[in-house]
């Protein structure tokens, strides 16, 4: 099972590659489940000056699930994808204490 810090690495590589340099992890702004975590990010510039010309634009929250190690992009809905992916996942792990961190 993985923890928050190996998820959190995850998450970053998975935007590098993605988006380049430039581009981080929100991290005040991630969602924790029983089954995971849902990373927020966006450009670096954007973040230290909060100028909306250096925003990214469609960039989707990515979800790292603990168990299968998987990273989905989670599409314009956030909710709408949660409640389908959960529909997807055995009960118990919906019942699956959450994770002690962040």
């Amino acid at each position: 099972m993985l923890t928050y810090k190996q998820a959190y690495t995850l998450a970053e590589t998975w935007v590098r590659v993605c988006c380049g340099d430039g581009v981080q992890i929100v991290s005040d702004a991630v969602i924790k489940k029983p089954y995971g975590w849902i990373f927020f990010y966006q450009s670096s510039a954007f973040l230290a000056s909060g100028d909306y010309r250096h925003a990214l634009a469609g960039n989707l929250p990515i979800l790292v699930d603990r168990m299968s190690y998987e990273i989905r992009a989670t599409g314009r809905l956030l909710e709408e994808f949660l409640m389908k992916y959960e529909a997807t996942l055995p009960k118990a792990r919906l019942e699956v204490s959450l994770p002690s961190e962040p």
